[in-house]
């Protein structure tokens, strides 16, 4: 269903409500088995509750790239063009609910049940319902957002800054008690004050209401001393307290990170894996039937010695794990996709993210791996995941992803 071409973006959640037409709450209601009237009325709060997800999502640098980078997304918008049949219910249905669920959680992470359990309680319908309608109007909302930052040529800086203008309207469109789910910080009523960083409320007292007696001259450091004496214990303490704290959080972190985990897999062989690895969560999903493509992974211990498609010798054990659990899943189709950061030219990185893409291909051919269930891309600089303004962010842009196409 494509809109008129008069029809602007600058509103997002009118924008998002015109797609919502009669013929797609008719569909979408015979499909959850809900009324129409609760149907659209639970559309219309779950897709503001989505754009008040995004903006909390756009509210940092890094954030804010992640989701400018999933707005531009082609499926995104392409779904904008279909929507009664995207509703309709069937295999393409049940295919972008799954994908919406797994975007959902990306937005809300761990608040993703709630939220879907306040449009439920909002509206009327049941929680199952809730859940499959919120799947389907997450990539609605990041189809609406991304026409909106190309027919506005933003940025992410510009995207976030769009959302935050409209985030009051959002919120007052949303269901009751979601601010409250997503941690907002309520507003100070009229005639209060809120104190900086600290969220405690100060009433407007007259000047002259309270006066503290003054103390001679020469005494007046004498609590300044002191208070800055225990200020100075508690930092000694803590920072002793704190760093020991940190050094065992590092060590659990390393030793779940290196417990490895053996994995049967079809045809009778068996891989040992890091617990939480690429290789771990890519076998679990192929064995998992109830699970549908596509499914993109990044890829861990996997590193390239500097500026070229080398492996380093560490990074081998990965490859050739890869390539065991492919074997075994013969008709699994697969993308594997470069990226880097943005020091060096553009042609530059793009083409070394391509030969990167295709070194590992070759790696996954010569270990028996048929060529044609392979496809390689390499998209260099323009996708980034974090912010390249620093190391970390630059590190995390440098990646390899695979992506199951086809189980």
């Amino acid at each position: 269903m494509a809109l008129p071409q008069t029809f602007r973006f600058d509103n997002l959640l009118s924008a998002a409500k015109a797609y919502l037409t009669p013929d797609v709450v008719r569909n979408a209601s015979a499909m959850t088995g809900e009324s129409e009237t609760a149907t659209r009325q639970a559309m219309h709060g779950g897709v503001a509750s989505v754009f008040s997800g995004l903006t909390n999502m756009a509210s940092t640098s890094e954030g804010a790239y992640h989701l400018s980078n999933l707005s531009r997304e082609p499926a995104f918008g392409n779904l904008l063009n279909n929507m009664p049949s995207s509703f309709g219910g069937g295999s393409e249905t049940s295919n972008l609910i799954n994908s919406g669920q797994s975007l959902l959680g990306r937005i809300f992470g761990d608040r993703t049940s709630g939220v879907a359990e306040t449009v439920a309680r909002s509206s009327g319908i049941s929680s199952a319902s809730s859940g499959k309608l919120m799947g389907l109007l997450a990539p609605l909302a990041l189809g609406v957002l991304g026409k909106h930052a190309a027919a506005r040529g933003l940025n992410s800086t510009g995207l976030a800054s769009s959302l935050m203008e409209q985030k009051e309207e959002f919120a007052a469109a949303a269901p009751g008690g979601l601010s409250k789910l997503l941690g907002e910080r309520p507003s100070a009523p009229s005639g209060i004050h809120v104190a900086p960083d600290t969220g405690v409320y100060r009433g407007n007292a007259p000047e002259d209401a309270v006066r503290t007696p003054e103390r001679p001259a020469g005494m007046k450091w004498l609590p300044l001393l002191l208070i800055g004496l225990v200020l100075l214990g508690f930092f000694w303490l803590f920072r002793n307290i704190g760093g020991r704290a940190r050094e065992a959080g590092r060590q659990a972190v390393a030793t779940t990170q290196n417990a490895l985990s053996s994995i049967s897999l079809p045809g009778g062989a068996n891989i040992s894996v890091p617990t939480g690895s690429v290789n771990y969560n890519l076998a679990k999903f192929l064995a998992d039937g109830s699970q549908t493509a596509p499914q993109t992974f990044v890829f861990d211990h996997l590193n390239f010695e500097p500026a070229s498609t080398q492996l380093t010798a560490d990074s081998q054990g990965t490859v050739n794990n890869l390539s065991s659990i492919l074997k075994a899943y013969p008709n699994v189709q697969v993308q594997l996709s470069g990226h880097t950061d943005n020091t060096g030219a553009p042609d530059a990185n793009q083409k070394l993210s391509l030969d990167r893409a295709n070194a590992i291909k070759q790696v996954l051919v010569n270990n028996g791996v048929a060529a044609d269930r392979i496809a390689t891309n390499g998209y260099g600089q323009d996708r980034p995941i974090a912010s390249n303004d620093t190391e970390e962010g630059r590190a995390k842009n440098r990646r390899l992803e695979l992506t199951v196409t086809q189980k």
